[in-house]
């Protein structure tokens, strides 16, 4: 009874927090994911006196690795402390002979990106090289990659960016034939395959985040995906404190036990250690949001098509987002960048959806390599002419789960308004 009265209670706030961020024809970046029956599995954490890591946490790992076809899912507290902690692990002595970075090695990663991709980079003593992107789809160009290849490139940190996946067939060729590591940031594309292949399952490693803006939220959170167990456990470890007791490897545990026998099993650290831990409270919000990702991205793939059907006739003016046969996006947002014309720029165009209630950013975080942090740093860029163009002339509108029809109408009706009153010859 107690029970339903509090689900009751959360139904309605959900309801009246629904109505308040679209009110008045207002159409927000993202909206909540969560329903009041994740939240309950949340609190119910709190009542059970162990919101930390548990139960809740393996029990989301298992889902994803279920839903993604891989081996191993680690959740961790973010995307970015997951891209940290992969590049750290590849550059301590843990990694394989000829998996191991050294300080000043190169990796390859996209200029239009976010900045827990090329901040870990740095962090771990390596040298971020930003190549350009393709426009519409804002992945990473393959002749930038050949063009910024040297001796001392040792991996491609790659992005599928906004919902989308990389041309992973030729991204793939290029690391096999420099014998170099495939990372993939997936942060922004979880459920996207390319030939039938879930994005995040092609490199060594890659990053899935379900921060509160994302396909499915745990607020906070994110995961390491990899089919390699010996590194898999590692990283459960050094997620943890370096602790033994997130170590499943049975023979791993016997040589530790053995070799220091004189220490308590339970408080014994056979790696360097973060406390990237995730906690069962944001587990069981996000744990049931698993099983209508599928719903999530169907609704999402509805409103891009119509959007884009709607747009076409201007392609004079706006790269629009493209899809191809046999990519399926997952559309984390709808990117459009204004091409330079005589009528408008980008500003008059957001102002005007601003001013229509229709929310409005920038493109992932512009170019990289023109934020104030990256120029304290050691990094590498050759000509970044679409980079540029995305930074200037680039900004995305919010494409979420809650897009109706009516909704879906709105957003093509002032993009309408807007041509109508604007292109006048």
């Amino acid at each position: 009874m107690k029970k339903n009265i509090i689900k009751s209670y959360l139904d309605y706030n959900l309801k009246k927090l629904e109505k308040k961020n679209f009110s008045n024809n207002r159409l927000p970046l993202s909206f909540v994911q969560y329903d009041s029956n994740d939240i309950l599995n949340s609190i119910n954490t709190l009542i059970k006196g162990w919101p930390t890591i548990g139960n809740e946490v393996k029990q989301v790992e298992k889902k994803i690795q279920k839903f993604l076809k891989i081996k191993n899912a680690i959740m961790l507290n973010s995307g970015g402390s997951a891209n940290f902690l992969i590049l750290y692990l590849l550059c301590s002595p843990y990694a394989k002979k000829e998996d191991r970075l050294h300080e000043g090695d190169e990796i390859i990663t996209p200029a239009v990106t976010w900045s827990t991709t090329v901040s870990p980079i740095i962090q771990n003593n390596l040298v971020p090289v930003l190549a350009d992107v393709n426009l519409s789809t804002y992945d990473l160009n393959i002749n930038s990659i050949e063009k910024n290849l040297s001796k001392k490139t040792k991996a491609i940190m790659l992005v599928n960016p906004l919902g989308h996946v990389c041309d992973m067939k030729k991204i793939q060729s290029i690391c096999k034939k420099n014998n170099l590591l495939l990372i993939e940031d997936n942060c922004e594309s979880i459920g996207a395959k390319y030939n039938n292949k879930f994005a995040g399952t092609f490199g060594k490693f890659s990053s899935i985040s379900m921060y509160q803006s994302h396909h499915i939220s745990s607020v906070e959170g994110g995961m390491i995906l990899t089919n390699d167990d010996y590194y898999a456990d590692i990283l459960r470890s050094m997620r943890a404190n370096g602790w033994l007791r997130e170590v499943k490897n049975l023979n791993t545990r016997k040589i530790f036990l053995k070799s220091f026998r004189e220490i308590d099993e339970s408080f014994m650290f056979p790696y360097i250690g973060f406390n990237f831990k995730p906690t069962d409270l944001s587990a069981a919000l996000v744990k049931n949001q698993i099983d209508k990702l599928n719903e999530f991205i169907n609704k999402r793939r509805f409103a891009a098509r119509k959007i884009i059907k709607s747009l076409n006739k201007f392609d004079e003016f706006l790269y629009l987002p493209k899809e191809f046969t046999n990519i399926k996006n997952s559309w984390f947002t709808f990117p459009i960048v204004v091409k330079k014309n005589k009528f408008f720029s980008k500003k008059m165009l957001t102002n005007f959806l601003s001013e229509n209630r229709i929310d409005n950013r920038p493109i992932i975080a512009g170019n990289i390599a023109d934020q104030p942090f990256i120029k304290k740093f050691k990094y590498k860029k050759k000509k970044l002419t679409n980079a540029k163009l995305v930074m200037d002339s680039g900004f995305f509108i919010g494409l979420n789960h809650m897009l109706n029809t009516k909704r879906i109408n709105y957003i093509i009706k002032v993009f309408n308004k807007f041509f109508k009153n604007t292109i006048k010859e």
